[in-house]
């Protein structure tokens, strides 16, 4: 049989040409996709490593020199500044004393977000000069005759909120003296005159919560007349938030900070206003403004201070009405710094105080921070502040805290101005001042209202330990349970509601055989924790001093396991005093006295904890005790002999 003859070759020899066509194919097809593969993986990790470095060096090159970050990256709330920012680098208070007094100063500025974080050591701020800065718009203050800028004071700006109801909101500013000015608010006109100071002032009607309104004020400046206008005013209740950097801390910082971000846009009834951390010889008449009166963002919020806010929120949520947050705090300063000159000439002839710092802080934070604003209504204070203290002058807190509540309460022309306040958290270590300022927060009593802190409502934070706080355990970032407690106050106290605000508190304490017994009022109580590490007893001499007793010089502090308790009382095991009299009883007495929401006492229906406390058994009551005890022992043994 003859075969054709095909050029391809035989049937077989085609087939297996076919296999050996298309696995050389595959083959091909393998190769060019892994070596595609490994240059896109090169070239990526080339770029990767040319880039980062590249951004490092721009990053760092832009902030050493402070220039201006592209408006676009601000947007993504990424370090920036604004042209007419000027840092100060001068270290320390001495040096700012100095620049001052040469002229050198920082410009009061509205709208304000400066790149540089919080200022958490004092000293770190600005150091003001009043004699050496403008006088209201002079461009040289020693030229009388510069004209007075016509002008509102820097922090009645767009967008704030100023206080609704009695006695109304004043709203003042700058201009030449004798000039006529006129204020159009809701309809109304409200007339005054500059006084020579160069100042003027213009109170409107009691105004109810709403907004938002227009504010303009009229005049004519040599000859010409000129008008001035806030817009998107509205009213409502504004609190001034206050401290060191436990309220300086931050709202990305705090636990569910980036969800707070995330919705912070949603409440455009709440504004907030930021000052800039500074200090001065001698009260001034304006802030410097770190942030101006702003709506709330993800950009503009995560500055600002995350106590002062988890408040606002939780505030205007209950209320339903604007809330205006006004931010003055200063990380590492002592309450001196806060407190006019009177209150440290009052405390130092009550208590010996040792200077904390080289250059004076006495007022030097309340004459920048505190005193401009005193022309403002507020509702109430929220006050974070006392860490500082309890490392250098715990003493002398006992007498200036209610002293400048009381003169804070003064100067702001309310006599009963709601003020809250934040008892202090923990840090890693032991303190011997960290509970004695703690104690002296409540003026000694252990839970605030009382008769010295009348109107004060008090967040209790000693069970919010954070031990991984990045930020320092001195910081923690438990702020949302912080703010919880410190609302459930302020419904209490500034607008009375009836709200449970305060966790358990001793009521009486009494001494039965080997045992003490402590009931408590606020309750019923609720243990958690360890019963056997927070509860001290001082075991001492009968007469004590001269029949006297002071806690503060017991020697021989026990610690004791709770025996008993019900839901009014426990019982405590006071057998290791073996013969001595129990003088003193107290709790928590500690820097970090328990882990997370595991102090040993609650309140069983608030969930609220107890603050730490000192509780005394005085001479007079142990006395009649014993003299009970005895009594009852031989009443004892009479019928154990008669049966």
């Amino acid at each position: 049989m003859s075969v054709k003859y095909s050029p391809l070759g035989s049937p077989k020899i085609q087939l297996d040409r076919e296999d050996y066509s298309s696995s050389s194919q595959r083959s091909s097809s393998v190769w060019r996709f892994w070596t595609r593969k490994a240059v896109w993986s090169c070239s990526l990790k080339m770029f990767v490593c040319l880039a980062v470095p590249v951004c490092g060096f721009v990053i760092f090159f832009l902030s050493f020199t402070k220039r201006e970050f592209s408006p676009v990256i601000l947007d993504y709330g990424l370090p920036h500044t604004l042209p007419d920012y000027r840092r100060e680098v001068s270290s320390s208070w001495e040096e700012k004393k100095l620049e001052a007094e040469a002229g050198i100063q920082s410009p009061i500025v509205r709208n304000l977000r400066p790149r540089d974080g919080p200022v958490w050591h004092f000293g770190g701020g600005k150091w003001r000069n009043p004699s050496k800065e403008s006088h209201h718009g002079r461009g040289d203050p020693s030229d009388d005759n510069s004209v007075v800028e016509f002008r509102f004071a820097n922090y009645f700006q767009d967008r704030m909120v100023l206080q609704r109801g009695s006695p109304g909101a004043e709203i003042w500013g700058f201009g030449e003296p004798g000039q006529n000015v006129s204020l159009k608010f809701g309809g109304l006109e409200l007339e005054g005159t500059v006084d020579d100071n160069s100042i003027w002032r213009i109170r409107l009607p009691p105004t109810e919560e709403g907004g938002p309104y227009e504010i303009e004020a009229w005049s004519r400046v040599e000859g010409t007349p000129e008008d001035i206008r806030i817009h998107s005013v509205l009213f409502g209740d504004v609190w001034l938030c206050s401290g060191q950097s436990n309220m300086e801390m931050r709202v990305d910082w705090m636990f569910s900070g980036l969800n707070e971000l995330r919705m912070a846009n949603s409440y455009d009834t709440i504004r907030f206003t930021e000052i800039m951390q500074s200090g001065s010889p001698t009260p001034v008449l304006e802030p410097l403004i770190r942030q101006g009166w702003s709506l709330p963002n993800s950009v503009t919020l995560k500055e600002f201070s995350a106590v002062c806010w988890a408040f606002g929120r939780r505030l205007q949520e209950r209320l339903q009405i604007p809330i205006g947050l006004i931010g003055s705090y200063y990380g590492g300063t002592t309450i001196k710094a806060w407190s006019d000159s009177r209150v440290g000439a009052h405390c130092h002839e009550q208590v010996a105080l040792h200077q904390s710092f080289k250059f004076g802080d006495d007022s030097v934070v309340w004459n920048a921070m505190m005193a401009p604003l005193l022309p403002l209504e507020i509702k109430g204070v929220l006050w974070y502040q006392g860490e500082t203290d309890a490392i250098n002058d715990y003493n002398s807190y006992l007498c200036m805290f209610p002293a400048m509540i009381e003169s804070w309460r003064s100067h702001f022309r309310q006599p009963a101005l709601p003020f809250g306040f934040v008892q202090l958290a923990d840090i890693v270590g032991e303190f011997v001042g960290w509970p004695i300022v703690r104690w002296h927060q409540t003026a000694d009593k252990g839970e605030v209202p009382n008769s010295i802190l009348k109107n004060t409502f008090m967040a209790v934070a000693m069970d919010l330990p954070d031990e991984k706080s990045p930020h320092h355990t001195i910081h923690p970032r438990y702020k949302h349970e912080v703010a919880q407690r410190l609302l459930a106050g302020a419904l209490n106290i500034a607008y009375n509601m009836s709200t449970t605000f305060k966790g358990p508190s001793p009521s009486t304490v009494s001494k039965i055989n080997d045992s003490v017994l402590i009931t408590f009022k606020e309750g019923p109580i609720s243990l958690r924790g360890n019963l056997s590490s927070t509860f001290e007893i001082c075991c001492g001499d009968l007469d004590g001093s001269n029949g006297t007793l002071n806690w503060a010089n017991c020697t021989q502090w026990r610690a004791v396991t709770v025996s008993e308790h019900t839901n009014t009382s426990l019982t405590l095991d006071a057998s290791v005093c073996q013969g001595k009299i129990v003088q003193f009883v107290r709790y928590a007495w500690k820097t970090t006295p328990c882990p997370f929401l595991e102090c040993t006492i609650y309140g069983a229906d608030s969930a609220l904890p107890a603050g730490p406390f000192m509780l005394p058994l005085s001479t007079d009551t142990q006395q009649f005790i014993r003299l009970m005890s005895n009594f009852l022992n031989n009443v004892t043994n009479s019928t154990e002999l008669n049966a």
